[in-house]
């Protein structure tokens, strides 16, 4: 790792679009079988979604700067879901539509830190949202963006593209709807699973060398959860370390690097330095239930000194 290459700025613009939810988390001491009843051994309600969970990650780890932008429905999932951005150091805009908002049930297996998640989807983009794009990436350092909307993706995209905004893509599982924005992304970060899907039988080499040629961005990454990772820039392949843990819930963590990640770009890193910045946060995240292990700036602070980085 560069460490000349560590938070050059300390305080980056970071702007995140897409999908921002409430997820009421419940902790059994296993996944349910059919037609049993559980015991539910801790509760909490959290913000999720790939945008919404991404953007706290990146607004803990700096000083302000980290603005969300999200559709919402309505009623008391969207309430809950306001107060709890309202909890955060982000600037929130969400906007309301007149349908049921969205809001997910996430089983957390006391026995692995795995999860089963059942969700309610948040409303399509509109006009609104769309237009006021150029308004939101204006003077933005990174722009973070998911998959869950095509429309929005694309749109979101292109105006990053034509205002010279780099942009950290969370592609989620494979959709071919992706495939016709995916180009010329600066980051792109998949699970593996991904890759798996888009060239089934290939190896993960194999298939992220195909992809990377398809679509040409600045680095393309390949997450394998505690492992670590794979991945290729113009220079090669490479590997980024994971940090073991004792996993307590492992529901956000991809979320967690992503907002992290798009937050040490923003903050002038390079990729290798961002990808431990966003790994070590992962990790972190999944030490402790709900959103309570996202590390803050304190912390990325003692854990760059301690790893012998530049501050």
């Amino acid at each position: 790792m560069d460490s000349r290459q560590v938070l050059v700025n300390p305080s980056p613009t970071v702007a995140v679009v897409g999908m921002a939810t409430i997820d009421y988390l419940y902790v059994l001491d296993s996944h349910p079988d059919e037609d049993s009843e559980n015991p539910v051994r801790q509760y909490a309600v959290v913000v999720g979604g790939p945008a919404g969970r991404g953007a706290i990650a990146a607004a803990r780890l700096g000083d302000g700067g980290v603005s969300l932008h999200a559709m919402c429905g309505s009623g008391v999932h969207a309430e809950v879901l306001r107060q709890e951005l309202g909890r955060e150091p982000i600037d929130v805009n969400l906007f309301e539509r007149d349908q049921i908002s969205q809001h997910s049930a996430v089983i957390v297996a006391a026995d692995h830190g795995t999860r089963s998640t059942m969700w309610l989807p948040q409303p399509a983009a509109d006009s609104e949202l769309l237009h006021r794009l150029p308004t939101i990436f204006d003077c933005a350092d990174t722009a973070l963006l998911d998959c869950t909307d095509a429309v929005l993706s694309r749109a979101a995209v292109t105006t990053c593209r034509d205002m010279g905004v780099p942009v950290v893509m969370d592609t989620g599982g494979y959709k071919e709807t992706s495939e016709d924005f995916l180009s010329g992304i600066e980051y792109i970060v998949a699970p593996e699973k991904f890759f798996t899907k888009r060239h089934p039988g290939q190896s993960l080499d194999s298939a992220m060398q195909r992809v990377f040629e398809d679509f040409r961005p600045q680095a393309l990454v390949a997450t394998q959860a505690a492992l670590g990772g794979t991945y290729l820039d113009g220079t090669g392949s490479h590997r980024y370390r994971g940090y073991p843990v004792d996993t307590k819930d492992s529901c956000g963590a991809g979320d967690t690097f992503h907002g992290a990640l798009a937050w040490a770009i923003a903050a002038g890193s390079e990729i290798g330095a961002a990808l431990d910045i966003a790994s070590w946060s992962a990790a972190l995240k999944c030490a402790v239930f709900g959103n309570d292990g996202i590390p803050d700036r304190l912390q990325l602070k003692r854990h760059l000194a301690e790893s012998g980085q530049v501050r």
